[in-house]
């Protein structure tokens, strides 16, 4: 958690690197890091400061960058724990965690930074004892479940190796046993079994292995795949050459003083100054200070070299005295314990120009909460320092000056103590809570057509230089408002320096209701190219999200938009750089295969082939635009077959032939029934001017077929083809030189009448 209180991923990549490079010295190939999990519960007490906060993309980021400098120096990487710990506030060391949350929760949140992951290649993953009763069956701990490793391997497409934690955990062992938890585990498709402690269990889980296989009821194939992965992971970090070479120390000092140099610029960076309202701050060298420590048993609080495991306390509180001495030789120490303050104490704290209270994973020490929350009423002034979880007085407004370490060492105090006294150089950031900081120089607000608009247009051509939307077809798509169409807009704007003119990015968020669910259209996002890989994007999306989670109970958030219309997802057409954006930030891209298409043909030359004109002819069907008279036949027939896509359904409505005649083709039956429509709009329609905005680019007469359906009774039967021929024809009288079908998936359908792929998508949600 120090680490995201830089908020600076390279940080941890350097961390990672130097971490990795110790680690090869001593012949150590692979490290269980970095920790995926988001500690979204305060009261963790297994993942707690071992997170690297509690938003999905910084976490992503630095777990990345972590894992990067590790697989720099030929250091296995592991992330963990998959699907995420961070919800819970049960340690899984002494239980078993029930996280209940449902699949689409999981994917908003905790298995984010598990998908960028697994989008990068990361070559191991670590299992959480956790149980998630959503999940497909919900009996098993994740460790042990096929449904949950499905996700994984299925989902996330994930083919690397899967190790699960320890099975001696109570998590597992206080369960099903360590020894049937590692068939479970095998079968349930890890790949490699940890068991730390206990030779006698590591045995008996062998054997029990070995039962399972000769009995069946664990295939071998399962066996020879886990072992295919670990043999791939292996062959690619380690040589026999590499971990018989002799090592010797004359790095070591070398990498010590690396690595101290690059820990001091990670506090300097990371210590926080939370709050300081009434400005105790800077502490006087001269002045009374006391000293308050605790002297009892601390909670380990995830950090687990901390006191609450059982072990001897470990905190010297000299130590830490000692560094205030350099600063001030007149403060006293007090230690303090369950007993509270005695009399001689309270008079000293009472009395002392300055108290500084200590505090190490107080929510979950009532001796140090309590005693914190009182001092307020008994000292002139006080400065409280969470010297590990920084939640220990996060949400206690009469504590009104807080710095918070995130992690209990000595050379993160010390850096502590320097803003005691140096206030001016705290550059650390909450990485949890409510209050985390977006790039200072940003501004995300709400869009404002009168001022935003040339400045959110030139932001567009200067992100896509491929897609050169002329001004007026971006500015009459953006805001469609009709009573018809069931969507709303929230568009933002991303602004340097909150001037009107430096908008540097913006996004375009269209919402449509489908049944008590918002679903939240994404349908531009776009960052100017001079300030991409800067932020602005992830503010962006984020801003997007809590606008969603503030206003609607039931929400999702799609990469596409209905109508209006832009693309049906990401354009492969863009840099890889682009899907993997979205992917890291959590997005679960769908396939490319099936893929979602836009079409395009020049009609000019166009002559509808006879074979699907006979047919039809044969059949009995005849075409002809829709007339008012057939209007509301027309309607009831969308209602009636396509009620699932309300937006398809409004678009027919909003086709009155009264007001926009030749705007639909039709196909009858022999009794004359409507059978089949096709919207078919000419370049000069104002429904494809207001509605979609990509037509345009492939040439100034070009219109737009789409929302092309039969009857479900008369599927098959040669219909639409012929329907599309009568269509075109009718566009080319009205001197259409090319048409656009947008958002296909029916592969190589349209391209029977000489349509091609104009651009292909990946469409996605969160």
């Amino acid at each position: 958690m120090a680490l995201g209180a830089t908020y600076a991923p390279d940080l941890a990549r350097e961390v990672g690197t130097v971490t990795g490079e110790i680690l090869r010295l001593f012949g150590i190939n692979m490290d269980y890091a970095p920790v995926c999990d988001i500690n979204s519960e305060p009261l963790n007490p297994v993942i707690g400061v071992r997170s690297f906060g509690d938003d999905p993309t910084l976490v992503g980021r630095f777990a990345s960058g972590t894992a990067q400098g590790l697989r720099e120096q030929k250091v296995v990487p592991s992330v963990k724990h998959f699907p995420g710990h961070g919800d819970t506030a049960v340690d899984s060391h002494y239980g078993l965690p029930v996280i209940s949350k449902t699949r689409d929760q999981l994917d908003r949140c905790e298995l984010r930074p598990f998908r960028r992951a697994a989008a990068e290649g990361v070559e191991a993953v670590m299992t959480a004892h956790i149980a998630l009763p959503a999940i497909g069956d919900g009996k098993l701990p994740a460790t042990l479940s096929p449904d949950a490793l499905k996700i994984l391997r299925e989902d996330m497409e994930y083919d690397g190796m899967v190790i699960t934690d320890c099975l001696e955990m109570d998590g597992i062992r206080a369960t099903y046993g360590t020894e049937q938890g590692a068939v479970l585990a095998l079968g349930a498709g890890c790949d490699s079994i940890m068991i730390c402690h206990t030779y006698d269990v590591q045995v008996a889980s062998i054997s029990k292995v070995c039962e399972a296989v000769e009995s069946g009821s664990l295939p071998v194939s399962r066996l020879e795949e886990a072992h295919r992965k670990v043999i791939t992971l292996k062959n690619r970090f380690l040589s026999w050459d590499t971990a018989l070479e002799s090592q010797g120390l004359q790095q070591l000092e070398t990498l010590n003083q690396r690595g101290t140099e690059l820990a001091s610029r990670v506090y300097s960076r990371s210590v926080t100054v939370v709050r300081d309202e009434p400005k105790r701050l800077p502490l006087s060298q001269s002045s009374k200070i006391v000293f308050l420590f605790p002297g009892d048993k601390t909670p380990a609080g995830g950090a687990v070299d901390g006191e609450g495991l059982g072990r001897k306390g470990s905190y010297n509180a000299s130590s830490y005295l000692n560094i205030l001495s350099k600063w001030n030789d007149k403060i006293c120490e007090i230690r303090y314990g369950p007993e509270g303050l005695s009399a001689d104490q309270l008079s000293l704290v009472e009395t002392a120009d300055t108290v500084i209270f200590a505090s190490i994973n107080a929510r979950e020490s009532p001796y140090q909460r309590e005693l914190g929350l009182k001092l307020p009423l008994c000292t002139r002034a006080l400065v409280t320092m969470a010297l590990c979880n920084p939640y220990d007085f996060l949400e206690d407004s009469n504590i009104t000056t807080y710095i918070t370490t995130y992690e209990p060492t000595l050379e993160a105090f010390e850096t502590a103590t320097e803003l005691l006294f140096r206030p001016w150089l705290a550059k650390g950031s909450l990485p949890v809570g409510p209050n985390k900081p977006r790039p200072h120089w940003l501004e995300i607000r709400e869009y404002v057509a009168a001022t935003d608009f040339p400045h959110l247009h030139n932001a567009w051509l200067s992100a896509l230089p491929t897609y050169k939307l002329p001004a007026d077809t971006l500015a009459e798509v953006m805001e469609p408002y009709d009573n018809l169409l069931p969507v709303k807009s929230h568009h933002l704007v991303a602004r340097v320096n909150a001037f009107e003119s430096n908008v540097v990015g913006f996004c375009l968020l269209f919402v449509a209701m489908q049944q008590d669910t918002a679903c939240g259209q994404l349908a531009v996002l776009a960052v100017d190219s001079k300030f991409q890989d800067q932020g602005v994007g992830t503010a962006l999306i984020a801003e997007c999200r809590s606008w969603l989670e503030s206003n609607f109970t039931r929400w999702r958030l799609e990469l596409g938009s209905g109508f209006p219309r832009f693309w049906p997802g990401i354009p492969c057409d863009l840099p890889s750089e682009v899907q993997q954006f979205f992917e890291y930030r959590g997005f679960r891209l769908n396939p490319p295969i099936p893929r979602s298409v836009d079409l395009y043909r020049d009609i000019t030359d166009f002559q509808a082939p006879d074979k699907y004109m006979s047919r039809a002819r044969k059949e009995g069907f005849t075409f002809s635009p829709l007339k008012p008279e057939h209007y509301q036949e027309c309607l009831a027939s969308q209602e009636e077959n396509f009620h699932y896509n309300p937006a398809w359904v409004k678009m027919y409505h909003r086709l009155d032939p009264e007001k926009h005649p030749s705007s639909v083709m039709v196909a009858f039956d022999r009794a004359g029934k409507q059978v089949g429509w096709t919207l078919m709009l000419d370049h000069t329609s104002s429904i494809l001017k207001s509605h979609w905005a990509l037509p345009s680019l492939c040439g100034p007469k070009t219109g737009l077929i789409g929302c092309v359906g039969v009857d479900q009774c008369h599927r098959n039967e040669g219909i639409g083809l012929a329907l599309l021929c009568h269509a075109i024809e009718d566009m080319k009288r009205r001197d259409v030189e090319g048409v656009f079908v947008d958002w296909v998936s029916l592969e190589g359908w349209y391209e029977k009448l000489g349509f091609e792929v104009w651009r292909t998508y990946r469409t996605g949600e969160i």
